[in-house]
């Protein structure tokens, strides 16, 4: 079992609500403990979507940022690429670009928080933002000789529901995060501050197909609710 206390963990979210989706328990667990909590977020910009007002601009989601990160405590964070010309474009800008960013270059970038967990977005997702990044982010933790680059022992993938959707390969969890109740509702409440991205019912960004999901995960991990997680590096000491 890993101990989250003390921990140090940067999530890398393409866009603004991945990091609540995928690890709002995750965070709260962290703080909690008196863990530090970093999250990069790749791309902002206006988006035109299926929402009721078929529009989303990046002022207000830069402004959904702030509300979130105040309420579960965010350390720090940092938006590295914004506008038009990289949101939902990621995968144009190649893999290097990307690595550069996680590994040097943003203000919590790896070799800036030193983190001892990371967890970025699944390489299975429909989306190609999120796929770009986690190719990215895998190859920036590349086994290497710790005095010549930061190394972290907790590589961890999250999920999303909307990543049930793909015609590759479906996700295989083997790290579960219990979460209460109570975590739960906190996880739901800080996502309602992305008002801009939340959807009704069925939807798989809706409030309901996350708490469904944490109940099927919690199920999964003989607890009321959970995160799930895919390892791909844990070194116990």
């Amino acid at each position: 079992m890993v101990n989250v206390k003390n921990q140090r963990l940067l999530i890398i979210a393409p866009h603004p609500d991945d990091e609540i989706i995928g690890c709002g328990g995750l965070i709260q667990k962290i703080k909690d403990k008196g863990g530090k909590v970093f999250v990069l977020f790749l791309t902002v910009g206006d988006t035109q979507d299926f929402s009721k007002t078929r529009k989303s601009s990046a002022i207000k989601r830069k402004k959904e940022i702030e509300k979130v990160a105040s309420f579960l405590k965010y350390d720090k964070y940092d938006i590295a690429l914004e506008g038009e010309r990289y949101h939902l474009k990621l995968d144009l800008l190649g893999q290097k670009k990307l690595m550069d960013i996680i590994e040097r270059e943003s203000t919590v970038a790896i070799e800036k928080v030193k983190p001892t967990i990371i967890a970025f977005p699944s390489f299975y997702s429909y989306n190609q933002d999120h796929r770009v990044a986690a190719e990215a982010t895998f190859a920036a933790v590349r086994p290497s000789n710790r005095e010549a680059k930061h190394f972290i022992p907790t590589v961890l993938s999250y999920e999303e529901p909307a990543d049930l959707w793909n015609k590759t390969q479906q996700i295989l969890p083997n790290v579960f995060v219990p979460i209460t109740e109570k975590e739960t509702s906190i996880k739901l409440k800080a996502m309602h501050f992305y008002r801009s991205q939340l959807r009704m019912f069925p939807n798989l960004r809706s409030s309901k197909a996350l708490q469904t999901l944490a109940v099927l995960r919690g199920a999964q991990a003989g607890r009321e609710f959970a995160e799930a997680f895919v390892n791909y590096r844990i070194v116990l000491d």
